[in-house]
């Protein structure tokens, strides 16, 4: 098996550092992996080759060997709980880009994932951060969210990369829908809505008790 993909670091007892691989259920490790100073929660994007019939000594049995390279590091942020932001305000993103916005169910949360491009940092850099503007409303089960950019200090050239948000705490077992609201140029995003406002995509989730 060879993919190209996003997953999150875990550690085992020892302090052994693996790879849970979005969307495939598998875990893996490498010695490049291992290389690394990785802290439990990271996120990573990475080319995984694993043959699952040479497998010699695992550090676990749900852990498989694998030739893990072309690692790079992205940020995984906690949402912000802003109740002052009673409207939705924000520069305007360059591209949300390359996939769908997904959703990954951690053992302690859940995150959200997508791909942008921003403007390059000059002396102010540019940053993206989800923002809740008022508490969950539990009998609705439904959550607006913004996304927050702020272009910085603008530049000729821009750069792409990926981000995830851990989302609130949501009760698990429940159908919850989401709403993100967003500016941006471009969006290669499919089921999309647009108001006054702003655009914004939506998606309903139910967390595990449960999770990887």
């Amino acid at each position: 098996m060879s993919v190209y993909s996003t997953g999150s670091i875990y550690k085992t007892e020892s302090g052994i550092p693996y790879l849970y691989v979005d969307y495939t259920g598998i875990t893996v490790t490498s010695p490049e992996l291992q290389s690394e100073d990785f802290e439990e929660g990271d996120r990573l994007f990475a080319s995984v080759s694993v043959d699952f019939d040479n497998q010699g000594t695992q550090i676990a049995n749900y852990i498989y060997n694998a030739a893990i390279s072309g690692i790079h590091q992205f940020d995984c942020k906690d949402y912000t709980f802003d109740d002052t932001m009673t409207q939705y305000q924000s520069d305007t993103i360059p591209t949300l880009y390359a996939i769908e916005p997904f959703i990954n169910y951690r053992r302690d949360d859940t995150i959200l994932t997508l791909a942008y491009l921003h403007e390059t940092e000059g002396s102010t850099p540019s940053s993206l951060k989800l923002v809740q503007p008022k508490q969950f409303d539990a009998t609705s089960k439904t959550d607006t969210l913004y996304l927050v950019y702020d272009k910085g200090e603008e530049k000729e050239s821009k750069s792409s990369d990926y981000i995830s948000f851990k989302l609130p705490q949501y009760p698990v077992d429940t159908d919850i829908k989401v709403v993100i609201r967003y500016h941006s140029t471009l969006s290669n995003f499919t089921q999309v809505g647009k108001d006054k406002t702003s655009d914004y995509f939506s998606f309903t989730y139910n967390r595990p008790t449960t999770s990887n």
